[in-house]
């Protein structure tokens, strides 16, 4: 009530950040109205966002833990959300990794996405936000040399050395070997069964190396985080998690390994792979792909 007369209270379109952009959100509404009522929060959508399609567990943490870091704005309805609140979140995290601030744009650029389609807004905030550069600057991936590997096999056993010499000898990603359960562990035929991420990656087989045989009947499947074997590995190799990885496959190669054989077991997308399916005939010769991986130039017998 302003001078004993009520005054009506016209809702917002939202915030922009020029009388222009605006006067455009206006224009946009008049010739599409849409339902400005709708209230919804970051968090509101965010979890319908998530719930629009399957993700893996590996997935579902990572996003969970982007949206953690825009706890400024979880409260607020998305349409209040001005482009500047969503870049302060950004650079208020500039120090964490880039796949970090990757995961925090992806979420914030997603629930914008499905705001969109839903059509609950019509100017798409996200839009105008970016990552430092140092976070889209390509990561360095170093390969572990062979006195590097031969110290972790000095080092008393733990769960985090077994899991570093585990991923050297068979290329999964962290998150991959991470998440294998009890299934995924075929003693008797000596393989590993499991991946994510992608098509090719999914569903994939990789023989256990003789090397590290033990080490799988006794370690896995693993109780730790990715936190806490990042952490160690950073701390007693200096090197990423990924760099576990990177050293496989250059191993692989440099034994002279099968190119198709090699795809197959890091699950690499190739024209060449017509299907998922593993014979014994395929299993056979992944088998012998893999036990080229010496990382020392001695003989399977003498590492025995």
């Amino acid at each position: 009530m302003i001078d004993g007369k009520f005054k009506e209270i016209r809702p917002t379109l939202g915030y922009y950040r020029t009388k222009k952009e605006a006067l455009e959100a206006l224009a946009a509404y008049h010739k599409d109205p849409y339902d400005i009522s709708d209230r919804s929060t970051f968090a509101d959508l965010f979890e319908k966002f998530m719930a629009e399609k399957k993700r893996s567990s590996a997935c579902i943490a990572s996003y969970n833990a982007a949206f953690k870091k825009c706890a400024a704005v979880h409260d607020k309805p998305v349409r209040d959300i001005r482009s500047s609140d969503l870049q302060r979140i950004l650079d208020e995290n500039a120090d964490a990794s880039a796949s970090t601030l990757s995961n925090i744009k992806y979420v914030i650029t997603g629930i914008y996405s499905y705001c969109m389609r839903m059509g609950l807004i019509q100017k798409d905030m996200s839009a105008y936000i970016k990552v430092n550069d140092h976070a889209a600057q390509k990561i360095e991936r170093k390969v572990f040399t062979p006195s590097e590997i031969s110290a972790l096999w000095d080092m008393p056993q733990s769960p985090e050395r077994d899991c570093t010499l585990i991923l050297l000898y068979t290329g999964w990603r962290v998150s991959e070997l991470l998440t294998m359960s009890a299934d995924n562990i075929d003693l008797n035929r000596r393989i590993l069964k499991g991946g994510m991420k992608t098509k090719a990656g999914k569903d994939r087989v990789v023989p256990i190396h003789p090397r590290i045989y033990d080490l799988v009947a006794t370690s896995m499947p693993f109780g730790i985080s990715y936190r806490i074997i990042r952490d160690w590995m950073f701390k007693h190799t200096g090197h990423t998690c990924h760099d576990t990885r990177h050293t496989f496959i250059s191993e692989l190669q440099s034994r002279g390994a099968d190119e198709i054989c090699i795809e197959r077991l890091v699950g690499h997308a190739s024209k060449s792979i017509t299907d998922k399916v593993y014979t014994h005939k395929d299993i056979a010769e992944l088998r012998a792909a893999v036990e080229l991986i010496a990382y020392k130039d001695i003989t399977l017998s003498e590492m025995a």
